[in-house]
């Protein structure tokens, strides 16, 4: 009797990448959010200023510039980019009947969701990636060239120290969207629709700011990393197992939601 071959993790990624860049609402967000990228660069350049929060403003150089490019362009990512991109992964591949002929097969759904998480993280840590080279290079080229400057936390920094307080800045937002990605994917698990689901992650981030003042990281993400790599608020010291919570109870309610669920009704 022949044993029916299971699919492998590779395939399952290579799969799941055609599924996504398949999808044009994948391309249109990928292609606005370069446009808003270059954008905010013009706009940063014309300011010459920017804010680590409200009560903080912070004149833009070529060694402090890069945070705030991503500053600006975080709300659109929590926001617009990732719930689209989870409810189409998570909800969308569902109610579609997309994953049919996948899961017909030997497939783990465990394997499966944290197939679609990977792939989702891939894409936003390109897109991390993509505005901290944009930033940089912004920075170097069009704003006032400095040896040393001032960082919240950090104090008075040279190129290392500004290198590494940007690294720190952009690590820490990309782990801030991994968490809401998995947040996307136990949303979608239960409001399957694509539009519902999208709605339902934006009322995640109106309803958390109810819960606790420490969910305020999904909402002002830059705000919070400004203020957790200086210092400067207890409140946000909480951000770093904030983000291990998120990211540990996504995986384990996904991964259980998903193998619970009965896929071919």
């Amino acid at each position: 009797m022949n044993k029916v071959k299971k699919v492998g993790t590779a395939n399952l990624l290579r799969c799941e990448l055609q599924r996504v860049f398949k999808r044009k609402r994948t391309w249109a967000v990928l292609i606005v959010y370069a446009l808003v990228t270059f954008l905010e660069c013009v706009f940063l350049a014309l300011m010459n200023t920017s804010f680590y929060d409200l009560q903080h403003s912070v004149a833009l150089d070529s060694l402090n510039a890069a945070p705030f490019l991503l500053r600006e362009l975080a709300v659109l990512i929590n926001f617009v980019v990732i719930p689209m991109l989870a409810a189409d992964s998570f909800g969308g591949d569902v109610s579609s009947g997309a994953l049919r002929l996948s899961l017909i097969r030997p497939v783990s759904r465990a394997k499966l969701f944290a197939v679609k998480w990977l792939v989702l993280g891939l894409i936003l840590g390109g897109l991390t990636l993509f505005t901290w080279l944009v930033g940089t290079l912004f920075a170097r080229i069009a704003m006032s060239p400095v040896d040393e400057t001032v960082l919240m936390g950090a104090g008075q920094v040279g190129n290392l120290g500004a290198l590494g307080f940007t690294l720190g800045f952009y690590g820490l937002a990309f782990l801030v969207f991994l968490a809401w990605i998995g947040v996307g994917g136990v949303v979608a698990r239960l409001l399957p629709n694509p539009v519902l689901a999208y709605i339902g992650m934006l009322a995640v981030i109106v309803g958390g700011l109810y819960v606790s003042d420490r969910f305020t990281f999904l909402l002002s993400v830059s705000d919070s990393i400004f203020h957790f790599l200086g210092g400067t608020e207890s409140a946000d010291a909480s951000l770093g197992w904030m983000l291990c919570i998120l990211l540990t109870g996504c995986a384990i309610m996904g991964t259980w939601s998903w193998r619970r669920r009965e896929w071919m009704q």
